[in-house]
């Protein structure tokens, strides 16, 4: 019964879950790593696996002389899945080492499938029983771009289909995983989330949610269009800020980002006359665990680092003229390629650019990647987030946060409601008095919005530990509590803004 309701009582039973979770996570993985070292025990009474173990030592012995792996895969058909009962290769490797006559895999997995070509998936497939093709259909296709004998970005070289474009239009059954965890602040993804994924990802806000993580840098420098292609200004100031936040932020891994191989190439190159200038720097970041890289829009999917510095590279020439050509931006796709570079970052990116976005005129072009940039670049210069944020699914519970929300703002407390892009916000956020840009508590309701995440593990355990490591202090306020001590809630808030 609803009169009966405490929420003491109730946290306990949450903080009870919680804990039973993690002791269920952890004999899970204590289960799993059991029964897998009981498969690769061999007892020795056994013919068959007895056989192929002794085949095998011998092969150790002799350091495989004589032998292709192909043909040891072939001749240990019941003790390799034992000893391996996952393996990791790529679908050249299966087609080079796994025989078609030999044992069929129980499941095939492919990552990253976007980037995969149908005709190189094709024969990992027919090893299986099962497969299981997992990728973002908005992020980058295969593609012939590095076929070409040049490095020329402007020649015309066509994406591939991939297997997963193939397995959406045979409509096979699919999962949408939504959850979005890489970005520690959500200003990082709530551009691709509006412009590429229809508000779908369900995304986290952060406590310093009022201050912008994506920042514009305007560089005066012009675009030699038709010699080195490249944007030697923009690409000293990226160099400068690397070295820079590579000496202020230790801590911070660096990842840099360029529109086209050229310039990539050369901010490596002048990356690489600092480094020579100064070997300690260097040492350093060869010792870090992410190292810093240069890349470009063709090669930097599944790479993320903590900062990164994304160089546009395309301007105006030194005339002032400035061409609707954006490399890969411009071809069908161009897009995915932009989704692809714009969220490789966990807490911050900054734009290097020589052009404004009022200067890209959206009448010289019908690419959506050209569109999109502009549109990019304008939300990098303002730095609003608000700017990209739906309006709150409205239901009744509202009327409810908004009157706390009244009650506590009467109490001098500075209160935001419904913080965040996507749709799960923070019902309630009272900044800190100290610091006015950032949100010293953040609280939970049981309203309609929580409900609507489906699974009590999410709900009580994922979301609440993903909000409190992205710095998150959180009260949960339960409603009948509200309802029945409204001035015992209102004080319990003001003991902890203390």
């Amino acid at each position: 019964m609803l009169k009966d309701f405490n929420g003491v009582s109730m946290e306990q039973t949450v903080s009870r879950f919680r804990s039973l979770s993690e002791q269920f996570r952890q004999l899970t993985r204590q289960e799993i790593l059991s029964r897998l070292s009981a498969l690769a025990t061999v007892d020795p009474s056994d013919r068959l696996l007895g056989s192929e173990l002794t085949l095998l030592r011998r092969r150790i012995a002799n350091k495989g002389r004589g032998a292709s792996i192909r043909s040891m895969i072939d001749q240990m058909p019941t003790l390799l899945p034992r000893l391996c009962p996952v393996m990791l290769m790529s679908p050249l490797s299966v087609a080079q080492y796994i025989s078609m006559e030999g044992p069929q895999f129980d499941l095939v997995l492919f990552d990253e499938a976007s980037q995969m070509p149908t005709s190189e998936a094709i024969g990992a497939i027919a090893r299986g029983k099962s497969v299981v093709v997992v990728g973002d259909p908005k992020q980058m296709p295969p593609t012939n771009f590095f076929s070409s004998l040049g490095t020329d970005d402007d020649v015309d070289t066509g994406d591939l289909e991939s297997i997963l474009d193939d397995c959406i239009a045979l409509s096979m059954p699919a999962r949408y995983l939504r959850w979005h965890y890489r970005s520690r602040h959500e200003s990082l993804i709530a551009f691709s989330n509006l412009h590429f994924y229809d508000h779908r990802l369900v995304t986290f806000p952060s406590p310093d949610e009022q201050e912008p993580h994506v920042m514009l840098r305007h560089v005066n420098g012009c675009y030699d269009a038709g010699a080195s292609r490249t944007n030697r200004a923009e690409a000293e100031a990226v160099v400068e800020e690397a070295v820079s936040r590579m000496k202020t932020q230790p801590d911070r891994s660096i990842g840099i980002v360029a529109f086209s191989k050229p310039q990539s190439d050369l901010i490596e190159d002048l990356l690489n006359e600092r480094f020579a200038a100064e070997p300690e720097l260097e040492e350093k970041d060869r010792l870090r665990e992410e190292p810093l890289f240069v890349k470009n829009l063709e090669n930097v999917q599944g790479d993320e680092r903590d900062v990164i510095l994304f160089s546009v590279g395309y301007g105006p020439n030194k005339d002032g003229l400035l061409s609707m050509n954006f490399g890969p931006l411009n071809k069908a796709g161009g897009e995915r390629r932009l989704n692809v570079a714009i969220t490789r970052a966990r807490y911050e990116m900054k734009v290097f650019a020589s052009l404004m976005p009022n200067d890209i005129d959206e009448r010289r072009t019908k690419a959506e990647g050209v569109v999109a940039l502009k549109r990019f670049l304008q939300f990098a210069d303002d730095g609003l987030v608000e700017s990209l944020t739906p309006s709150a699914q409205n239901d009744g519970h509202d009327i409810i946060v908004s009157k706390i929300a009244d009650a506590l703002r009467r109490e001098g407390l500075d209160v935001k409601t419904q913080v965040g892009t996507s749709a799960l916000r923070m019902d309630i956020a009272i900044a800190d008095p100290r610091h006015p840009e950032i949100f010293k508590l953040g609280i939970i309701c049981d309203g309609c919005a929580l409900c609507r995440i489906k699974t009590v593990a999410d709900r009580e355990v994922v979301m609440p530990t993903v909000l409190t490591h992205l710095g998150w202090h959180l009260i949960r306020l339960w409603t009948p509590d509200w309802f029945a001590h409204p001035d015992r809630v209102i004080q319990q808030i003001k003991d902890y803004m203390a």
